[in-house]
């Protein structure tokens, strides 16, 4: 071999060891410092360039839940499962499940309990069980978030968006969970911004818009979900009376000794009778479904809720629970 040739043979070893060692250290770097995350994960604060944080990226319960400018670290990365909103093996959740405006948010052990549902509510992220927003408390960074009314979700502090809050109830299979995510996902549709409540309303009652429609709407969520009554009053599925949707197929429990599944519907002995679709069951089951006991002022008859009332003894009392056969 010539000596140019070995020498062009050494500059090239060397070139490859280099890289080689580059990139290793390069790897090394980014595991010791191991914070970069997919933008994806990230859930924006409607304060421009403010993401929702973990302080310090502490990973205990109790930790302080804060927005903070967007960095890409792992103390803004979350997971979002439709109703929970996860921070490693944590949930975000309203302290002491949220009794009043003015209670923080912070990570606490998942364990299904009210405090941990969310819900979009327009722009915002709504507890079900303290009917409250989470908000940006005087627009301060670093800051523990807290819960204030929903009336102000147009405002840039209680407003959240990231493409992982949109209900995808594809790939789940199992019923209960699937008619409970397509629950949601008319809450989603119905808190739009942009939704048409004329228009839903007329799709959930097939046409009748102006009736109480708690029942429209359990027998609606049914059949999108892929389970319609089999005896529903029009095309399978449409069911304006409370009182029939026992008789579509379902297994009754008593509250004292069943314990709600998602997909569960609860029969409550309010005036007419009224059903509500489980999205969270446990000892505290959240619940979604048409009111009829308020008025929707774009259509004079209710709004859809969401909330974890399982009595009201002014109203009524929660009878038993429908499990699907």
């Amino acid at each position: 071999m010539k000596n140019n040739e070995r020498g062009s043979m050494h500059q090239v070893l060397m070139f490859v060891l280099f890289a080689i060692t580059a990139f290793a250290i390069v790897g090394i770097f980014r595991s010791v410092s191991g914070h970069a995350i997919s933008s994806s994960t990230e859930i924006k604060s409607g304060l421009t360039g403010d993401c929702l944080d973990v302080y310090h990226d502490t990973k205990l319960a109790g930790s302080k839940v804060d927005a903070y400018g967007c960095n890409n670290t792992a103390s803004q990365a979350w997971n979002v499962n439709n109703i929970t909103i996860k921070h490693d093996n944590l949930c975000l959740s309203v302290i002491n499940n949220g009794q009043s405006s003015g209670d923080n948010v912070d990570l606490e052990k998942c364990n299904n309990s009210p405090g941990e549902i969310w819900l979009t509510n327009e722009n915002g992220l709504y507890n079900p069980n303290s009917q409250l927003c989470m908000t940006v408390p005087g627009n301060h960074l670093g800051v523990q978030l807290n819960m204030t009314s929903c009336k102000d979700t147009n405002k840039a502090n209680e407003q959240w968006s990231s493409p992982m809050l949109t209900i995808n109830c594809s790939g789940i299979n199992t019923q209960g969970d699937r008619i409970a995510c397509f629950a949601e996902k008319e809450w989603e549709t119905w808190a739009s911004p942009t939704s048409n409540h004329n228009g839903l309303l007329t799709t959930y009652t097939d046409g009748a818009p102006y009736e109480e429609w708690c029942a429209d709407f359990v027998s609606y969520v049914y059949k999108e979900a892929g389970y319609p009554f089999a005896e529903g009053e029009t095309n399978g599925w449409d069911e304006s009376n409370a009182n029939n949707v026992v008789n579509q197929g379902f297994t009754t429990y008593y509250p004292g000794s069943y314990i709600p599944k998602p997909g569960d519907v609860g029969y409550f002995d309010y005036d007419g009778g009224h059903v509500e679709i489980v999205i969270s069951g446990g000892k505290q089951p959240t619940f979604i479904y048409g009111n009829s006991g308020t008025t929707d002022p774009a259509t004079g008859n209710g709004e859809m809720a969401a909330n974890t009332m399982t009595s009201d003894g002014s109203i009524g009392n929660i009878v038993y629970y429908m499990n699907p056969n």
